[in-house]
Order: C-alpha cells, then structure tokens, then sequence
C-alpha cells in the first residue's frame, strides 16, 4: 500500500507566484508489517499546517516517523517548524551547516535552520543529517545525494556566495496505481505535438539548490526519485549512487514516478541527464513513468514548457500540482478523489 501526496504550495503572501514543496507519504513497512508516515519538505510556514492537517485526515494519524529537510529555501523548509508543532516526529534529516563551515551562519534563512534543529531537540526528535547511503524502514528510503564532500563543496559554495547577496534575496528560493486530485486546472498554450528539443545541458542551477537531498523510496513495488531543487551535477551522482543501491543500470531498474526538480525550472535539467533518467525519446526505459511537478498556480516561470516538454518527450505522463494536491497510490481510493489529466505538448516562449 502507498499514498503519497504533493500539495500544493503558494505563496504565502498570497499572489500564488513562488512555488514549493510539501509531500507525504504512507506506506507499508517492507518486513514490519506496519504503517510508516513520513514528510519531504513542509512549503512555507503555513503550509506546513496545511501538511499537518492532511496527515492527520487522510493518514489517520498525527505521528510522523520520519521528516525529511531536502534544503534551507523558505519554500522547503519554513512548514517544518509549525509542522514539528503540529505532530510528533520520530526522526528529522537535515542537514547542519554549523558543523560543515565555520561561516555556515551566512547563508540565507539560516535562522530558521537553528529554529527548527532547536524544536526538535526541545521534542526529543532523533536529528540525523541526510547523506548518500543513508536508509530507513528497511531500505524503503534510501538517500542518494548529495554524498558528504559534495554537499561541502556546494556549502563552501553557497557561503562565498552569501558574502554578495543579500540575506532576503537568498531565502526566497522555491484502484492498481492512479493519480488522484480533487478539482480540475491545465496550462495554457498547448499545441498538438512536441517542439524541437530546446533544454540545454547547461549546469547553472545555484550551489545552494545542488545541496538538496535527493530521496529514493521504493515501496508497493515501485520506485520513486524526489529531488528537492537538485541540479544536473547532483542528479548526475544521485543516479549514480542509484545503480549501486539496485545493482544494475537505471534502464534496468526503471523509475516509476520521478519529481522534477526545482519545480519544473529549466535550469536543473537538460537532455542528457534527462535521457539517463528516463530514456531517449521513442525508447523510455518505462514507458508508464509519471513525473511530478509543485508549481504554483501563478508562477509564471514554473513549471517551465521546456521541461514539461522534455519529460513527455521521453515518454513520461507529467503531472503539476497548480493549486491542488495530487495522490500517487497504491491500493487506496478517496471518495471524491479521480483521476487527472496529464500535461500535453505546450508552445514554447
């Protein structure tokens, strides 16, 4: 049984034009014959009441066992301290830059890091950084990225960035297998096919996104790549710490559902790693893959067409969530809930 859900994240200043992550999950333990509840992300403070209150309705309960810090955005981790709040937390993963640069203190939103580490320390929650190799629920979550020395060289990064950019301009970022969704929204521009590929393999996503914790679950037989804000580089080493984990190439093990990283934008993917991913157009390595994507109703860069485009190209049903929450399951059914449409070929600007 799985249930793992995207909400939607909005701006919490309320013009709905930045763009987030908040994601649950429930599923079976593989060898416990229990129920496991974890958090990827909480959106922005309010959100993560948002969060809260969905686990509570749909999971049955307030007791999450594990929540997952993919990095330090507003739009990624504000919610986990009202979350914290709202719930009890077995586990928190996040990473502590305190311990890794002495100048950690720099970096936007760092504030909120300390708030959050210092709740869940007042709660008596486990705190555990998340690095390559890291598992959980018996391999149902395992951590690809980013690898310690790595996440190091990106935090290294991400200070000496910091030292020229204001602290405020850095926080701001960020029935058998269904998709459900309550209510109904598609993108404009669509056309009748796909456009000539027009992603590049240019890697110029910001060092402070490429720090991002890039989460594989593999539950309910399937396999499942959440990526944060990841950017090429991390997602390059994160298939390869993949291989390793399933002891063979990723055409071989095929991802079921992957989250496009940083909501679609097209600075975090190009073909090559997208043809590694998924497959070249004409020959998906799965042709049923969905990818998934958190994008605010009003963002008018995220999701962007290339993106969408790119993943359709390479046989992918591509979801975005614009206002709504989307329930990749297994075995479940909501009253009210039905199946959604996913994105077509849109023009490209």
């Amino acid at each position: 049984m799985l249930e793992l859900d995207f909400l939607p994240v909005e701006n919490e200043d309320g013009d709905s034009t930045r763009s987030g992550d908040a994601i649950a999950a429930r599923f079976t333990h593989p060898t416990e014959n229990r129920q496991v509840v974890i958090a990827v992300d909480a959106g922005f403070t309010d959100v993560g009441d948002q969060l809260a209150d969905h686990i509570k309705k749909f999971y049955g309960t307030s007791h999450i066992d594990l929540v997952i810090s993919t990095h330090p955005d507003t739009d990624h981790l504000n919610g986990i301290k009202t979350l914290l709040e709202a719930c009890t937390v077995g586990e928190l993963m996040i990473h502590l830059p305190w311990k890794h640069n002495s100048r950690a203190h720099e970096i936007g939103n760092y504030d909120r890091i300390v708030e959050v580490v210092n709740l869940a320390v007042s709660k008596s929650v486990t705190v555990t950084e998340p690095f390559a190799g890291t598992d959980r629920f018996g391999g149902a979550v395992t951590i690809l990225g980013p690898a310690l020395p790595y996440y190091e060289s990106m935090l290294d990064e991400a200070v000496a960035d910091a030292a020229g950019t204001s602290s405020a301009s850095l926080s701001a970022g960020g029935f058998g297998h269904a998709l459900l969704t309550k209510g109904a929204k598609v993108l404009e521009r669509v056309r009748a096919a796909y456009p000539f590929e027009t992603l590049d393999n240019i890697d110029d996503t910001g060092a402070r996104n490429n720090m991002s914790v890039i989460t594989l679950l593999r539950v309910a037989g399937e396999r499942i790549l959440l990526t944060g804000d990841a950017g090429i580089g991390a997602l390059d080493q994160a298939i390869d710490a993949y291989e390793i984990v399933m002891g063979g190439r990723i055409s071989t093990y095929p991802l079921d559902l992957l989250q496009a990283p940083h909501h679609g934008s097209r600075h975090n993917l190009g073909p090559a790693i997208l043809d590694r991913i998924l497959g070249t157009k004409g020959h998906p390595h799965n042709p049923n893959a969905s990818a998934l994507i958190s994008s605010a109703k009003n963002s008018e860069k995220h999701p962007s067409p290339r993106v969408t485009n790119a993943l359709g190209r390479r046989g992918a049903s591509v979801y975005v969530t614009e206002g709504r929450t989307i329930c990749h399951s297994s075995g479940i059914s909501r009253a009210g809930w039905g199946p959604m449409d996913p994105v077509g070929p849109l023009e490209e600007e």
